[in-house]
């Protein structure tokens, strides 16, 4: 597990240290970083391509570790220090998707295919071209979170409602489309509050109270001047396609087909999470189907994580698991390569 963690920074970090040039969201997290010097969670932004200056709030936890970092190595490149600090994260990823789907069907091996189907996705590779750290430390979190949920953790279900909330509003947006639909079905199966339910009500409440009953009408303000000007109908899929790849989509449907014909009721705890997880992020990005006016690319960051998960789950879908392993390993190191092929 370590080795996959080392492995997948590596491969996130090197292309990042050859651009000379940080891209443009890695300044406005700059901007966002240095303001917390002056005690401020706002900096002036342009409101869409309106002309008109906003003063944009945006969760700061993702800003205050970078100026940690900062005043501690005064001399080191405060890019560089972001950069390493979401690559850093990015490969964290692969612990919260190995826990998952060891908690969800017992298996190691499936864990560890699973954390390796996502180190091989470029998703969030691109993202860290662009920018989007904090996007980042949210998926990180958000995954992490999940698995907390699954296994009743009231006080870390908490610390990261808490944490992803102040962390990242997008990722904070899409876990309540996960967790709002899965408690519900959660009380009306055991007409009870669960630890989890409680610690994230907790976590969100401390989320809600420092930051965003402040700051939700200036955001709510900012991305309302963003609505796509282009035919997204003609884009979702082959990006999805693009960033995600037919493989782990594959594999996905063979987990949830192995589920549905071999599974049972009694398969694993948590299956009901596991497949909202799954659908919200299409749910989301199609959604402009449904007459929403938003940019549904910016939910495909969040399909590759569950998608990953559910890959792990296939492995019981074949009666051979090791060889089942030992096939699908190669496939996914196959794209692996063509993946360093494209980016070097």
């Amino acid at each position: 597990m370590s080795l996959l963690v080392v492995v997948s920074f590596l491969l996130r970090v090197l292309p990042l240290l050859h651009s000379s040039t940080p891209p443009g969201d890695a300044f406005v997290h700059y901007k966002y970083s240095i303001a917390l010097l002056d005690g401020r969670l706002s900096v002036p932004v342009e409101a869409g391509k309106t002309g008109n200056m906003v003063e944009l709030y945006y969760p700061p936890l993702f800003h205050l570790i970078s100026l940690a970092f900062f005043l501690v190595f005064p001399r080191v490149d405060p890019y560089a220090i972001m950069r390493i600090l979401a690559t850093a994260m990015a490969a964290l990823q692969m612990i919260p998707v190995y826990l998952i789907v060891k908690r969800a069907s017992g298996s190691s091996a499936g864990g560890l295919l699973g954390s390796y189907a996502l180190l091989a996705t470029r998703s969030d590779c691109e993202m860290l071209c662009w920018g989007g750290y904090a996007n980042i430390a949210g998926l990180l979190l958000a995954a992490s979170l999940v698995y907390f949920v699954m296994t009743e953790r009231l006080v870390l279900s908490a610390i990261f409602s808490a944490a992803i909330g102040l962390t990242h509003h997008l990722s904070t947006l899409f876990m309540v489309a996960v967790l709002v639909p899965y408690f519900a079905v959660l009380l009306w199966r055991k007409k009870q509050i669960s630890k989890s339910l409680a610690g994230v009500i907790i976590g969100g409440a401390v989320a809600y109270a420092t930051f965003y009953r402040f700051a939700w009408q200036s955001i709510y303000h900012y991305y309302s001047n963003f609505s796509p000007v282009y035919n997204q109908s003609l884009y979702m899929t082959p990006y999805i396609l693009e960033q995600v790849g037919p493989l782990l989509l594959l594999c996905a449907v063979l987990g949830a087909a192995f589920l549905c014909t071999r599974g049972g009721r009694g398969f694993f705890q948590g299956k009901e999470l596991l497949l909202i997880w799954v659908i919200a992020p299409f749910l989301l990005a199609y959604a402009y189907l449904f007459g929403v006016q938003w940019h549904g690319v910016r939910w495909i960051a969040f399909i590759p994580q569950p998608l990953a998960a559910w890959t792990g789950i296939s492995l019981g879908f074949f009666g051979k698991k090791k060889t089942a392993f030992i096939m699908l390993a190669l496939l996914f190191t196959i794209q692996l390569f063509f993946y360093i092929a494209d980016i070097f």
